[in-house]
């Protein structure tokens, strides 16, 4: 019974108490019930909030991969623009000022004025990803890029700063150690000198329709510095060249007369050695050989002077073609003398 009795006392206690707190709240019971529903919303909207950035997350990495494998700056653009506060978004905006990039460096070899757009472009591009993103490798390589164009517009000052700047994030060795070979590349003078007037040049190509433009007096290049010998050569010596030149003509042009002048007297003096006795023909035999002899002697001599054999060795082989017969023929006239004994 005692039992009983305290389990009922504390009932009503238990009872009473809960009793005076609905009491004390009830006047604050609506803001009480909106915090409550309130705080359950938040908690499901979080949740629906976090699985919708991560899909986001996937869907713009996923996008990111395909438009970087095709380098579409259109796509690695409106990834960009569709998922602004993603880190995808700051990489595709450093792979599209990269795509740009490598257009207009090609561009400058045909359109100077749509290679600067888009170069602009392309620097445009940049400084959004470094914008979007803290990242050490984003802004490191946005840096670079900007260097480069820089140093193929000829901003040989500005090249150098963006070139510090990526040494500054310090991403890797391997950068810094490029970033200080291009440093030091463009401070000589040489480089300056160069990037300056490959600013100037424009290799647009001339219309089609226009006939080819001769180069003017300015287009012209400067004369070679070549060390080459003084052309003022003493006058004496070439006079002399020249009389010792004239002295040579004069001495072929003789021996050349001398030889046609001698070509007549070799032909007509197998004439003498025609008769039709033996012992005429065997004393006139010795007279051939000599008279030969001393033709093939002043034939050679002209020959070897003016080196010009052919006439002389046309002249010998004709007295000789017309010797040889006579001397043939002479054993003939002797066999009438032997058949008469």
């Amino acid at each position: 019974m005692n039992s009983e009795r305290r389990h009922q006392l504390n009932e009503n206690e238990l009872a009473g108490a809960l009793d005076k707190f609905n009491h004390s709240i009830e006047p604050y019971s609506k803001p009480i019930a909106l915090g409550v529903a309130a705080f359950f919303v938040a908690v499901l909207g979080y949740g629906f909030y976090s699985s919708t950035k991560s899909d986001n997350r996937s869907d713009a990495t996923l996008q990111l991969i395909d438009a970087s494998i095709t380098g579409d700056t259109e796509s690695l653009a409106t990834i960009a623009a569709k998922y602004p506060n993603t880190s995808a978004a700051a990489w595709a905006r450093l792979y599209q000022g990269g795509q740009q990039m490598g257009i207009g460096f090609s561009t400058l070899y045909t359109s100077r004025d749509e290679a600067e757009t888009l170069l602009d472009d392309a620097v445009e591009a940049y400084n959004q990803a470094m914008e979007l993103s803290n990242d050490a490798m984003i802004q490191s390589r946005a840096h670079y890029g900007l260097a480069q164009i820089a140093e193929a517009r000829g901003n040989v000052e500005d090249a150098i700063r963006e070139y510090e700047e990526a040494m500054a994030v310090g991403e890797s060795a391997a950068m810094v150690d490029e970033a200080k070979a291009r440093i030091a590349a463009l401070s000589s003078p040489q480089a300056k000198d160069f990037l300056a007037w490959f600013q100037e040049q424009d290799f647009s190509p001339a219309e089609p329709s226009l006939p080819p433009s001769l180069p003017g007096a300015g287009d012209l290049p400067d004369l070679p510095d070549l060390d080459l010998p003084p052309l003022d050569l003493p006058m004496d010596d070439l006079s002399e060249g020249d009389a010792a030149d004239a002295d040579a003509n004069e001495a072929a042009e003789s021996e050349e007369s001398d030889a046609e002048t001698e070509e007549p007297e070799m032909t007509e003096e197998p004439a003498e050695t025609e008769t039709p006795e033996e012992p005429a023909t065997e004393e006139a035999a010795p007279e051939e050989t000599a008279a030969e002899e001393s033709t093939e002697e002043e034939t050679a001599e002209p020959a070897e002077e003016m080196k010009e054999e052919a006439p002389a060795e046309e002249a010998v082989e004709e007295s000789a073609a017309e010797k040889t017969p006579e001397v043939e023929e002479t054993p003939a006239a002797d066999e009438p003398a032997a058949s008469d004994e």
